[in-house]
Order: structure tokens, then sequence, then C-alpha cells
């Protein structure tokens, strides 16, 4: 979830259940293709967790080491798919099945990079991470948004058959230090200690 970016604010969560029919995985225009990331790479996974998430705030994952990519990549229970345009990343979806329900399946992140949004690639991506959750788990897809995430995410993951189920408001702000954070150090500093003692 994103949090204001300006000083500290009301921020709405909505969370969404879907409760649409079985989808095929939408045609792409050409150039793009959508490929699955199927080898673990704390690596590839930062690098699209930093690239679409920060001018959306994202945070929650700006702390964590190399190893807990690593971990959280291993469990089985995530996969990503990415988005290209003639080889070049344009957004990602990222699944997460959750362990003590095997049937539910999270949209856990989804995005577009910067320099693609405004080409109309959020709708047939939120339909795509539909069709690939169901074609993963048969039970509940759901997700979480807020209001400081792209202005059109509600609208897209409602037209894509997500029902609002839950609401709620707080009292939120970016943190203060938020340009250090998307630097990411505890990844970075762990990985090159990592890789020195290789």
């Amino acid at each position: 979830m994103a949090v204001s970016q300006n000083n500290a604010g009301i921020v709405t969560t909505w969370y969404l259940d879907y409760q649409g029919d079985a989808l095929q995985v939408p045609q792409w225009p050409e150039g793009f293709s959508l490929l699955e990331a199927e080898v673990v790479s704390p690596e590839f996974s930062q690098f699209l967790f930093s690239a679409v998430g920060t001018p959306w705030g994202w945070f929650s994952r700006l702390s964590w080491t190399y190893q807990d990519w690593l971990d959280y990549l291993s469990t089985g229970q995530v996969r990503t798919w990415v988005l290209y345009k003639q080889g070049t990343p344009a957004g990602f979806i990222e699944l997460w099945r959750h362990p003590e329900d095997e049937n539910s399946v999270e949209l856990k992140f989804f995005g577009i990079m910067p320099a693609f949004i405004g080409q109309g690639l959020g709708p047939k991506m939120a339909l795509a991470a539909v069709a690939l959750a169901q074609q993963w788990s048969p039970g509940r897809i759901w997700l979480n948004t807020c209001s400081d995430d792209h202005p059109a995410a509600l609208k897209t993951y409602q037209s894509a058959g997500f029902v609002v189920v839950g609401e709620e408001q707080e009292v939120a702000a970016l943190p203060a230090n938020y340009d250090s954070l998307a630097l990411a150090a505890p990844y970075v500093q762990s990985r090159l200690a990592r890789f020195k003692q290789n």
C-alpha cells in the first residue's frame, strides 16, 4: 500500500474481492509480451518493486535485506509475471498464495513502469492478473488498494470484476526519510556483504 506523499492526511484503503467470471489472459498489442519470472532473483524482484512503486510511495519492502527477498521468493507461494515491450520491462504482476489457505490468491503487487503509464495497459494487466490467479488456484482472489495509489487504480480493479468488500481510513504520511528509504540500503548493503563472502 502507498501512503500520502504530502503531509499527514486521511488515506482510504479499499479491500476488494474478485466476483467476476473466469477469464483468459488478454492479447497484448504488438511488441508486448507477458512472461513469468520463473527463476528466483532477489535482484530482479527488488528492481521491479522499486521501479514501479517509488513514484507512489511504496515502502513496505524497502527495509528488506537480500536474505529477506530470497526467503520470500523461495517459499513457492509467490509468482511474478513481467510485461515487456520489445525487451524492456513495462510492468509486473505479483501473486501470493496464502499458506493458511491454498485456495486464496492475493494480487500482492501490480503496476506499470512510469514510462508506460497512460498507454491503456493497466486494465489489460488487471484482467491478466485475474486469469493467472484463476489458473493457479480455484478459490478467492483479492487485493487492497488505497487513495494514494494511481488515481485510476480502484476503477481499474472494479472494471476487471473486483468488488469493494471493506474500507478503512487512517491518518498516514510518507516517512520523512523516504528519499533515503528509496535507496533500499538494507538490501544493497546485505547484497554487497553476501557477495564479498563468496
